[in-house]
């Protein structure tokens, strides 16, 4: 039998295939072992980057569809390399154009898991960055703003300098800009947006872009 130890062992020695196939059967037998799910998305991982540096796309989106589900919640080291490494796959994704390839990536960050007490990885703001300048080219992009949870903001993204608009500010206005593409069909979703711009606006009512998009929202 063998054990989380020789699972480590098999990706030291590079063998990705058997080590996956050991902890897949040991999951069987135990499948609440932290230990094993851990060691489990530590080979995922291992695939992914193979995945990544030989520009597979279609096999990191798979690999990393199932690497979600093994990561331990106080897995912290394997929530930041995730963010990271699907970051860098979607920026190629960006450079190449995909923009729809690139958002079917983007929505992967929906099975990380996230300890609730914990800020978030650095890739993980990354990726609302991509979101936000690319916006009109990512055919999904209220998708994954809903994915990406907009409570994950922090208190820095509202600061505002000079004239420009704050992050915070942006995303919201990008938000409310899609809905008004498609208004006489987002009345319902529109109506609840409403009432977070009001809250938004009652803690920053210096957000001017808010303001006006709020009332072409309820016109």
């Amino acid at each position: 039998m063998y054990s989380v130890t020789e699972i480590y062992q098999l990706r030291e020695e590079g063998k990705y295939q058997e080590a996956f196939i050991t902890a897949r059967r040991l999951l069987e037998l135990s499948p609440n072992d932290e230990s094993l799910q851990a060691a489990m998305a530590w080979v995922l991982y291992d695939m992914i980057k193979v995945a990544a540096d030989e520009n597979n796309i279609d096999s990191f989106e798979e690999l990393f569809s199932v690497f979600v589900e093994y990561i331990p919640l106080e897995a912290d080291k394997l929530q930041q390399m995730g963010c990271y490494i699907l970051y860098n796959m979607v920026e190629r994704c960006i450079t190449k154009q995909d923009y729809k390839k690139a958002n079917d990536l983007m929505l992967l960050i929906e099975g990380l898991k996230f300890h609730p007490d914990k800020e978030r990885p650095n890739g993980f703001y990354q990726l609302l960055e991509v979101a936000v300048a690319f916006s009109q080219q990512l055919p999904e992009f209220l998708k994954f703003i809903k994915v990406w949870r907009l409570q994950n903001l922090l208190p820095k993204h509202y600061q505002q300098y000079g004239e420009a608009m704050s992050i915070a500010e942006k995303v919201h206005w990008l938000v409310g800009q899609h809905l008004l593409q498609k208004k006489n069909d987002n009345e319902e979703v529109i109506n609840a947006y409403v009432k977070q711009l009001d809250l938004l606006l009652s803690r920053y009512p210096h957000f001017k872009h808010i303001t006006k998009l709020r009332a072409k929202l309820v016109e």
